[in-house]
């Protein structure tokens, strides 16, 4: 029988697909690119600096089990059949193109194909593949398409853009892209985690300040409050402790958490906004002129006081402020 290897985007989507009764083997990618320094340089100092990166963040993916995702991709190419599960998030199409743009490099399997929804009717409120039972994932199965030429050099494109440090390129391609449905608005979406012209904060940042504002106080509450209105960018627990953090060291909300993210702290959250958060909320405070800021969008790192590379969502132009 020939050879058929799936890759999906976690270790939940892969325990689904292992009781959905389909044929071949499962390989697991699953590094959140959305976070930290995403620069094109060689594998070994690729899995280095994201190593090094997660470990400052109070994880474990070492480069042993970065490197370890990017070889099991490798070894797969040799399959008859590639099936890519990757939905439409940001997360997974940050994904979706290191892995095309990695096979394209390093030799493309023989069939191509990929699972890729944005939606589903039996779950109303549809975040991710996670989601779905064993059936359900398989009658994706059958629905799989191939992977164009055109949408594989779309992939090559955006990886090149997303791991420049001048981010100009990203906008102009999230106009242009075609091939690939879900690529251009993850592309805006990861656009919208520039720092904004007035506040300086992100949109997650944004959305998350807000909520508590309007009395969203648990980490429950927060995950619900964001991703009830962001299906592009779901909020994972580790990012809402993370981002927490964040406002809390700008002096914007009470009560954020101040160790590294474990597993459920989410549950442990409870904040309430600052007379300093309403000001950063409503734009009367530049959160980067007075706190600074240190953190990374693919490859533009984003450091000090200014200027830095926002994003105007309103003129959908970036600038340097």
């Amino acid at each position: 029988m020939d050879r058929i290897v799936h890759v999906c985007n976690g270790d939940s989507t892969a325990d689904t697909l292992s009781l959905a009764d389909l044929p071949g083997e499962i390989v697991v990618w699953a590094d959140a690119l959305d976070q930290g320094p995403v620069l094109n340089v060689p594998d070994a100092e690729h899995w280095k600096i994201r190593g090094e990166f997660w470990a400052s963040r109070g994880y474990a993916d070492d480069p042993a089990k970065l490197s370890a995702w990017d070889r099991g991709v490798d070894e797969a190419a040799a399959a008859e059949e590639l099936i890519l599960w990757f939905e439409h998030d940001l997360f997974d199409q940050l994904a979706l193109i290191r892995l095309l743009a990695r096979l394209a490099r390093r030799g493309l399997p023989s069939t191509l194909t990929i699972v890729s929804i944005d939606r589903h009717p039996e779950v109303p409120n549809f975040l991710g593949l996670g989601q779905l039972k064993p059936e359900q994932l398989a009658e994706l199965w059958p629905r799989r398409t191939p992977l164009s030429r055109d949408a594989i050099d779309e992939a090559i494109t955006a990886w090149i853009a997303v791991t420049s440090p001048d981010p100009r390129a990203l906008p102009f391609l999230s106009r242009r892209i075609k091939a690939m449905p879900f690529l251009a608005g993850a592309l805006e979406r990861q656009l919208e985690e520039f720092p904004d012209p007035t506040s300086g904060l992100s949109r997650t940042e944004r959305q998350l300040l807000a909520a508590v504002a309007r009395g969203a106080a648990t980490g429950g509450d927060l995950m619900q409050a964001a991703q009830a209105i962001d299906p592009r960018y779901p909020l994972t627990d580790g990012l809402l402790v993370t981002t927490l953090k964040e406002l809390g060291r700008c002096g914007f909300v009470d009560g954020a958490p101040t160790s590294a993210p474990a597993p459920d702290a989410f549950k442990d959250v409870r904040v309430t906004i600052t007379a300093t958060g309403r000001q950063a909320l409503a734009g009367a405070l530049d959160r980067i002129h007075e706190h600074g800021i240190d953190d990374w969008r693919g490859g533009v790192r984003l450091h000090g006081k200014g200027p830095v590379w926002r994003w105007d969502s309103a003129q959908r132009k970036l600038l340097e402020r």
